[in-house]
């Protein structure tokens, strides 16, 4: 009865050695994933200098959920980022930034302001 299984388990093995490498390969990257919370306020509803003094006193992304329900922020989970996602000048602060702190704050078009917390590395 085994001689029987021999073929399918070597079938079975040749069919995932390829996914087998290729997980491997993303395992050793060097280039970290990224757990993030990201918090969006308005640009009218509270100024650069206050949002940054609250976010400043973020610790963990516990305490950035909490703060962005009490300053009636958007609050959105980013889970699994890749560090090729990022923008090219989002990059180094991230990778600087200990987990739980949240980045400076951010604003594209000066309408909405944003700053990223570092929940986790991968």
């Amino acid at each position: 009865m085994l001689h029987r299984l021999a073929p399918v388990a070597a079938m079975l093995a040749a069919a995932l050695a390829p996914t087998a490498a290729a997980a491997q390969t993303e395992q050793s990257s060097t280039l970290p994933n990224y757990n993030l919370v990201q918090l969006s306020v308005a640009a009218n509803a509270v100024s650069a200098d206050e949002f940054q003094a609250r976010t400043m006193q973020i610790s963990s992304c516990g305490d950035a959920v909490k703060l962005g329900k009490a300053m009636d922020a958007k609050v959105e989970r980013k889970r699994f980022v890749h560090d090729t996602e990022l923008p090219p000048q989002l990059r180094p602060v991230l990778k600087n930034l200990p987990n739980g702190m949240a980045t400076p704050v951010m604003s594209e078009d000066g309408e909405t302001l944003h700053v990223l917390v570092v929940c986790s590395r991968a």
